[in-house]
């Protein structure tokens, strides 16, 4: 992975023993809580980029133990699937009541929103964290410690496309960089993953769930828009659709986000002067200007007017909404190094 301004690139050797673990504790704690037997010996290196909507890794260290307790789900506001590939070293222990053993070759999943005990060797790994609904797959299954094996054609190409992604990682358009992600989803989709489901019932439950979404999008601005209208229009029964926005909250949780993501893009546009915030708003479904700013607030930490000005002044539309995306975990990380 080349370093660039987009690039975490977290060089430890300047620091001390116990300095490196320090940071490297606090780097990870997001996703796992790590225990090492002795300070003195450790080292680690990392690289981190974020690729469209997920977090790529790229890491060595020494050996030590991942812990993820309930307290740490309920806790870290990351549901996310983790992709791994270790390169070097490998890691056994518990992945929530599942013994677990994955060695270098293996691809491997972990799902954050299930409890995990492993010990690793030293190693070095790739690691992708993706948001939980970019792989389909992960809706109708049980995929945390599953593993595709270092044997497997599949894994190769897996890992193949891994190593592809951190080393052209700062070079992707955004477009480039999604596409990626979903070359990458689509590989494991077809994977042997899954447990007793059969891959069709991933599959149409993602064709569904796709479906239902592009109709939202299309009607996000009708303020009627309700789950039997969504129901009706995309024919499936309620039921069903609840059970595919489950994970978003409820489907009405999805619309509403989905309703301040637009208008908070429209709010950043270069020609959005054009139009009041409360125009902005009813646009964009809403039927009450007071409504959409607090939900804005609450879902980006700042006004709709703030949103705007801060635009106004150049900054990313995307990179100035707070939040645990992986842009903002990047920055946090590096701002931590720097205090070192």
């Amino acid at each position: 992975m080349v370093a660039d301004d987009a690039v975490m690139d977290l060089g430890l050797g300047r620091l001390a023993a116990e300095q490196q673990f320090s940071l490297w504790h606090d780097l990870v704690q997001p996703l796992f809580r790590v225990k090492v037997e002795n300070w003195a010996t450790f080292r680690a290196e990392m690289q981190a980029a974020p690729v469209s909507d997920a977090l790529l890794t790229v890491c060595t260290s020494r050996a030590q133990s991942f812990e993820r307790g309930m307290c740490d789900i309920r806790r870290s506001g990351w549901d996310h699937i983790v992709i791994q590939q270790y390169l070097t070293g490998g890691f056994e222990g518990q992945c929530g009541d599942t013994a677990v053993t994955v060695q270098a070759g293996d691809i491997n999943v972990l799902d954050l929103n299930r409890t995990l005990h492993t010990r690793a060797t030293d190693f070095s790994n790739l690691t992708l964290v993706l948001p939980r609904d970019r792989l389909p797959l992960a809706r109708s299954n049980d995929l945390h410690g599953r593993a595709l094996g270092r044997d497997s054609a599949l894994a190769a190409v897996i890992g193949s496309h891994l190593r592809s992604l951190a080393q052209h990682a700062t070079s992707l358009s955004p477009r480039e960089a999604d596409t990626a992600i979903q070359a990458l989803c689509l590989l494991l989709s077809g994977s042997d993953l899954r447990e007793a489901d059969p891959l069709a019932r991933a599959a149409a439950c993602a064709s569904v769930h796709d479906r239902v979404c592009a109709y939202i999008d299309r009607h996000l601005e009708d303020p009627t828009l309700s789950p039997a209208g969504i129901a009706a229009a995309c024919r499936v029964s309620r039921a069903t659709l609840y059970r595919l926005f489950g994970f978003d909250g409820g489907v009405m949780a999805y619309v509403a986000g989905r309703r301040l993501d637009r208008a908070f893009m429209a709010l950043c546009r270069s020609d959005a002067e054009r139009s009041s915030i409360a125009q902005v708003a009813f646009r964009s479904g809403f039927t009450s200007e007071t409504h959409f700013s607090r939900s804005f607030r609450t879902r980006f930490a700042m006004s709709p007017r703030e949103a705007r000005n801060r635009a106004r002044e150049g900054q990313n539309p995307i990179s100035i909404a707070a939040g645990l995306g992986p842009s903002d975990w990047v920055h946090a990380m590096r701002r931590m190094r720097e205090a070192f």
